[in-house]
């Protein structure tokens, strides 16, 4: 009784487990499907709440408009050059390999080469009618055998060898074909970096002439007090509504509060390795304004990170910004990273602490690389020095 019992019971169990595995399949589909219906209705929101800042752009100077489309321009530019590094890298390093795979074969033809030699030789010696000579000079039959079986190792080897003699060579052959594919990538992609180079530099050229125009522009009209003050307060308002955006659309990640924003501080690592040029609350010069983040001072095409985990909540140019980065971390808390030259993350994607989010530039009309760094707590400003340590930095 009891073993019918018990066996009932294991097909009830195992019943069971299979109709919570099919009834989870769906529902973890679902899931997904539901994650992707709230990302798509976040990049709308923010790609809209964009195209409103753009509509508000369009009534400010034409030289701000200029600004706008080649600096967005000389940013993709400058990441079409580093995927051409990266390529080029990659096809050195394959080069490397097949050159040394290609020396292999070759040693190893070598080595085939004396032995096969040596046997030739030794076969030679013997001469063309080696096999009779050697069995028929034999009076015992035991000895007789044994030479026969040795004769017959001895024929083998040489056919193996000579095998893969061919085999070597056919391989040398192969090798030095994907080695000369290897070597036309190469200098293709050389070829495309130049193009790219040459481009940039004109780009960066156009881009200071516009600049010096827009620096002649506020000069005359007296704006640069006011320039400054309707930058700040675009920045705010672009907060304020990436706060209600993503309120509307909470997009939910099982981790998001693994550790609270507000425990890290104190204990962030900075996101670009720099000496701090401008610090917090410092009085911007020819204005009463205040500095709400900090500048620090770091070489072009550097990489920054992002401080934390977090959702990339825009992604984009914004005037007085230049290309800029907001990542939100949960709780009401942001973190801005601006002036960059190249974006590499989109709204709406996640990202971990020590992620590359862009590299440094001096976008938004900058004469100095760097990059400008925020850290907000519901929408109001806080000092970066006392969320970052000191000596905590990522490898750039």
């Amino acid at each position: 009784m009891t073993r019918i019992f018990d066996i009932s019971f294991t097909r009830l169990l195992v019943f069971t487990l299979l109709t919570l595995c099919l009834l989870a399949a769906p529902a973890s589909a679902n899931q997904k499907d539901l994650k992707e219906e709230e990302l798509k209705a976040l990049q709308v929101k923010i790609s809209k709440l964009k195209q409103t800042i753009d509509v508000k752009e369009d009534s400010k100077s034409r030289y701000t408009r200029q600004l706008e489309k080649i600096e967005r321009k000389v940013g993709a530019l400058s990441r079409k050059i580093r995927d051409t590094e990266k390529k080029i890298g990659r096809k050195q390093a394959e080069l490397k390999k097949l050159r040394k795979t290609r020396k292999q074969h070759q040693q190893q033809l070598s080595r085939e080469n004396d032995i096969l030699a040596q046997q030739v030789y030794t076969a030679f010696t013997l001469g063309t009618q080696e096999k009779a000579k050697l069995l028929f000079s034999q009076q015992d039959p035991e000895i007789f055998q044994r030479n026969l079986v040795y004769y017959q190792y001895f024929s083998n080897a040489r056919v193996k060898l000579i095998d893969n003699v061919k085999a070597n060579i056919d391989k040398i052959i192969e090798t030095e074909i994907q080695i000369n594919n290897t070597r036309l990538g190469l200098e293709k992609n050389h070829k495309l970096q130049k193009t790219q180079i040459a481009q940039l530099s004109k780009d960066r050229n156009k881009r200071k002439s516009i600049i010096a125009l827009l620096d002649k522009l506020l000069k005359k009209q007296g704006r640069y007090l006011s320039k400054l003050e309707d930058d700040a307060n675009q920045l705010q308002n672009l907060i304020s509504s990436i706060q209600e955006i993503l309120t509307e659309t909470p997009l939910q990640d099982p981790e998001f509060d693994r550790k609270t924003f507000a425990m890290l501080k104190g204990k962030l690592a900075w996101p670009v390795k720099g000496k701090l040029k401008q610090l917090f609350g410092r009085r911007k010069p020819l204005s009463g304004l205040r500095w709400q983040g900090i500048v620090i001072d770091a070489p072009a095409g550097r990489y920054v990170r992002a401080i934390s985990h977090g959702r990339i909540a825009f992604a984009d140019w914004l005037r007085g910004m230049g290309n800029l980065v907001i990542i939100d971390h949960g709780n009401s808390y942001l973190s801005l990273y601006g002036h960059n030259e190249s974006l590499f993350k989109s709204a709406g994607e996640w990202v971990e602490s020590g992620d590359i989010i862009s590299s440094i530039g001096n976008s938004g009309g900058q004469s100095q690389t760097g990059l400008y760094f925020e850290i907000r707590k519901k929408g109001k400003p806080q000092d970066p020095t006392r969320w970052c340590k000191s000596s905590n930095l990522f490898t750039s």
